[in-house]
């Protein structure tokens, strides 16, 4: 079954209207298929990622520490991070915007209560609220393709969250581009698998 549907007596239920705006409560995104809860301004930045995190849970503390230094560059260069929370090499890159004050936007896997608790205020993961206790939905953008009430995969390797966040970074989805031109900051790059060769 999609995670964007339901199934209700034999029917496909769409998911619901929004009633109010995305910082306010979780919306649903018809154009890009996705639920969105927080800052949308974010997407019409300069959106980077770091490709270094994706892939199998393999990376070494040297590698870690190589991730969190390259996050740190953009985010100090003036760059969007987008990332995900389902390892420990997101979770390096995703907590480095919190010691900078800077913005981020989040991809997760499952829903949005799932990862930041009923009251939506929690920061989803125990690392990350050390430096800040609470989700910030002004300064912030959560991204999931699933219900706000549905379960994540609990997968730490994870293709396809790994893919759409290359693709929201690289303005590869029209549907999100939110007056963005389609393929404006993409890297030259044309295949997330690019990305995917190791680190030293």
């Amino acid at each position: 079954m999609s995670n964007l549907e339901t199934i209700q007596s034999g029917f496909k239920v769409a998911p619901p209207r929004r009633t109010a705006p995305f910082d306010l409560e979780p919306g649903f995104y018809e154009p890009a298929s996705l639920w969105l809860y927080g800052n949308t301004r974010l997407l019409q930045s300069q959106l980077v990622h770091i490709p270094e995190s994706f892939g199998p849970e393999l990376h070494s503390e040297s590698q870690l520490a190589k991730i969190e230094c390259r996050a740190e560059q953009l985010v100090l260069a003036g760059s969007v991070l987008v990332c995900g929370i389902h390892n420990a090499a997101h979770q390096r890159a995703a907590i480095v915007p919190l010691r900078w004050g800077a913005p981020r936007i989040v991809v997760f896997s499952g829903g949005f209560y799932h990862h930041l608790g009923e009251r939506l205020d929690q920061e989803p993961f125990r690392v990350a609220r050390l430096w800040r206790y609470e989700w910030d939905r002004n300064t912030d953008l959560a991204v999931s393709r699933r219900f706000p009430e549905k379960k994540p995969t609990f997968a730490t390797h994870n293709p396809t969250i790994d893919r759409l966040i290359f693709e929201i970074a690289s303005g590869l989805i029209p549907g999100l581009l939110f007056q963005r031109e389609i393929g404006k900051f993409a890297p030259q790059q044309s295949s997330i698998f690019d990305f995917l060769a190791p680190l030293d």
